[in-house]
This record gives structure tokens, C-alpha cells and sequence, in this order.
């Protein structure tokens, strides 16, 4: 797994309280997890450019020549009630990419 975490918004210390935070991860899933996430859901192609909102230091680890998929439902799935974002599933390699901010 490699992820990146930051805070959104200007990152100013002048105003405290609760902050924001985007976390974007690229995560392998087990043999038996992408074989029920594949067969659980349809499948749609990920929409043109979506890896465009990758953050640089992660797209060493994107799989080459990936079939990344999406599911509505399989996002709102994998993601806790305090996150919302998008979640695109390689189905070659099982490699999910997770763009999501806290709510």
C-alpha cells in the first residue's frame, strides 16, 4: 500500500480547530477480495483522464496498462461515512486507488 495525506484548504495555523484531510491511496487487494469485488458489481470503465488527479509521488506505483473500472456502489462500499471521494478499481493487477476527503 503507498498513500499520501494532507490538509485541505490553505494550511494556515491561524484558525484552530477540526481540519479537513484528503488522503489518496493505492491499495493491492487480496486474491479472494478482488474476486468478490469483481463479481459483486458491474463494472463500468474508469472515465477518460480520471488519473489525472493522481498525486505525483504516487504514479510510480500505478500498474502499467491497467484496466481501472468503476462502481458507484462498490465506492460507497469500501469507504467509511466520514469520507467521501472516488475509489477506481484495477481489475488486472487488483490495484484500487482511493481520492477521498474527510467530511
Amino acid at each position: 500500500m503507498h498513500w499520501q495525506g494532507s490538509l485541505a484548504g490553505s494550511g494556515s495555523t491561524q484558525v484552530p480547530g477540526p481540519s479537513d484531510v484528503l488522503i489518496q491511496a493505492l491499495v493491492v487487494l487480496r486474491p479472494e477480495d478482488l474476486t468478490a469485488a469483481t463479481g459483486s458489481y458491474p463494472w463500468q470503465p474508469a472515465p477518460a483522464g480520471w488519473d489525472s488527479r493522481v498525486n505525483e509521488p504516487l504514479r510510480p506505483y500505478l500498474p502499467a496498462g491497467g484496466d481501472w473500472q468503476h462502481n458507484p456502489q462498490y465506492e460507497l462500499d469500501v469507504r467509511t461515512e466520514r469520507y467521501g471521494g472516488t475509489v477506481y478499481l484495477d481489475r488486472k493487477t487488483g490495484t484500487a486507488f482511493l481520492d477521498l476527503y474527510s467530511r
